[in-house]
Formats: structure tokens, sequence, C-alpha cells
């Protein structure tokens, strides 16, 4: 049995060296490495899907894929970008998802007038009943279109440069700027009504 590993203490060759025990399906270098990166994904997930619980739920089955698609993980140098590309995946399939129930027509029927008034508009009502800062910036971002929001959170939250984050995304580099630099503008603009 593997001592159980200090993921603060990580350095490049302490990390390929605990990715290459993990595929080898030690399970405690598995949870060094759950970790070391939960926080992060669950933070990542909650901002991208607008949902902390969802957020936590979709980090579980990140992991869980994770788990199941490690030996499969050519370069241990990519681990981090894989892991935040199993969590991207599995919010925009959860978003997707919420987006069709959303549509289907059964969905306005079974709702009272006001619970679909509060699914549809996002109100602030005036500063004292805003929750602060941290609030707004949650609302400011929940306007940011999901692929801006995306690139956005890998690029500023979570450190990723453009190069990484166009593996994660499976798209250019260049598309990776352009949807950066929208969705910091629809955050600016979002956030400035939000302020008025």
């Amino acid at each position: 049995m593997t001592p159980m590993y200090d993921p603060s203490s990580a350095s490049s060759i302490e990390k390929i060296a605990l990715i290459d025990m993990a595929q080898a399906g030690d399970r405690d270098a598995f949870t060094s490495l759950f970790q070391r990166y939960h926080v992060q994904i669950c933070t990542y997930l909650g901002r991208l899907v607008e949902n902390d619980e969802l957020g936590r739920d979709l980090a579980q089955e990140t992991f869980l894929q994770a788990w199941q698609h490690l030996p499969n993980l050519h370069d241990p140098l990519s681990f981090e970008a894989w892991l935040y590309r199993i969590a991207t995946n599995l919010a925009r399939s959860s978003l997707r998802r919420d987006k069709l129930v959303r549509w289907l027509p059964w969905i306005e029927h079974s709702m009272g007038e006001e619970d679909q008034q509060t699914w549809t508009h996002l109100k602030l009502d005036g500063p004292e009943e805003q929750a602060g800062k941290k609030e707004c910036l949650r609302l400011a971002l929940a306007q940011v279109s999901p692929r801006n929001r995306t690139c956005l959170l890998l690029q500023v939250v979570s450190g990723f440069s453009q190069r990484e984050i166009a593996e994660i995304m499976s798209i250019s580099e260049k598309c990776v700027g352009a949807y950066v630099s929208r969705g910091r503008e629809q955050f600016r603009l979002a956030y400035e009504r939000l302020n008025q």
C-alpha cells in the first residue's frame, strides 16, 4: 500500500510519478490527484454551469471518468489539461440537456406563472437585495455565452494558456483568443449593467 501523498508539495517529477502510479491502478495515488485537483474542478464547473451543487456532481463524474480512462492517457504532463477537457465536455453535455429541457413544452405547463418568471428572467430589485460583489460577479458571469465563459474561466481562473485551452476545447488558438476577448467584453458590459 502506497503512503498518502501530500499534493501541496508536488513538483513536476513527483506529479508524473504519481500519475504513473495511478495509471497502474494505485488508488492512493489517484486519491492524491483527486485531492490536488478537486477544489479547482468543482469551482470551474460550478461557474461554468452556474450552479455549485451541479458543479460538484459534475466534478465527481469527471474524476470517475478520469479514473476509468487514466490508463489511456499517453502523456502524464497533459494530465491537468486532459482532466479539464473531461470536465468541460461533461459541463457542455449538462448545459445542452438543460437547454433541451427548458425548450420542451411540457415544462412550461408543469410550472406556475411565478416559477416560469423566476426561470426565464434574472432580476436585481435593488442594492439592498444584492448579495454583494461576489453575487454580482456570478450574475455577470452567467450572462456570458457558454463557449466564451468556458474559455474565459479556463484562462483567467484556471490559468491555462491559449494553446492549452485550444487542446482542451478542440479548437484553434485563434478561436480561443476571440472567445476570451468576447467573454471579457460580455462580462464587462453585464457587470456594468448590474452596477448601475
